[in-house]
């Protein structure tokens, strides 16, 4: 691709941009709720048509499921989320992760997604997910630093004019990356709950 055709694509996708978080906060752009498993992409359907992201591994025969709550419990709160529910069976918080990508444009922070996070043991099935999900776009400032945009979080289900579609489309594919890099993050604490951090290396 010639530079002024690369030039010409890269100003089109910035127009877009710049409509598409427009229009979203100008009344959000008249979105309207999608049906059940329309639109879905990458994400689940919950009962609610709900999209969201969704973990189911079995309790390893040593693992405690109270010191894995625990755990993420310490982890969440250092990434600055809100513990919103604890029971000796369940745990469920609230918090955001950042965005580093926006429609195909650099890699820098250009939104973030808010979510609710749910653990949950059933019967030694340890399940947990990502609901109420939300996109929070950002904007730069007149300072040229990246700020959140005064549109007020928008929920992923949520479905747009045909001139938004596309735009709206690769931020939920976004949206999608980066909730799984948290469920990784989150499988991680899961797995290393309660388990020693102190090993021996010394040779006799």
């Amino acid at each position: 691709m010639t530079p002024k055709l690369n030039n010409i694509k890269v100003s089109i996708m910035i127009n877009l941009t710049i409509m598409f978080v427009a229009g979203m906060v100008i009344g959000h752009g008249s979105p309207v709720k999608d049906d059940v498993g329309v639109d879905a992409g990458q994400f689940m359907v919950d009962e609610r048509g709900k999209l969201v992201v969704y973990k189911s591994d079995a309790l390893a025969s040593d693992a405690n499921f109270i010191t894995m709550r625990e755990q993420l419990t310490t982890f969440l709160l250092t990434k600055g989320n809100e513990i919103t529910r604890t029971t000796a069976a369940r745990l469920e918080s609230t918090g955001s992760v950042p965005m580093e990508k926006h429609a195909g444009i650099g890699n820098y922070v250009a939104g973030e997604i808010h979510y609710t996070l749910v653990l949950e043991n059933n019967a030694g099935e340890i399940n947990y997910w990502f609901t109420d999900l939300r996109y929070q776009p950002y904007r730069n400032d007149r300072f040229g630093k990246r700020a959140r945009a005064t549109a007020t979080p928008i929920p992923l289900e949520k479905k747009f004019s045909k001139m938004n579609e596309q735009v709206w489309k690769k931020q939920k594919n976004y949206a999608y990356d980066a909730i799984e890099a948290l469920a990784d993050d989150v499988l991680g604490q899961l797995e290393t709950a309660g388990k020693t951090k102190v090993v021996t290396t010394a040779m006799d």
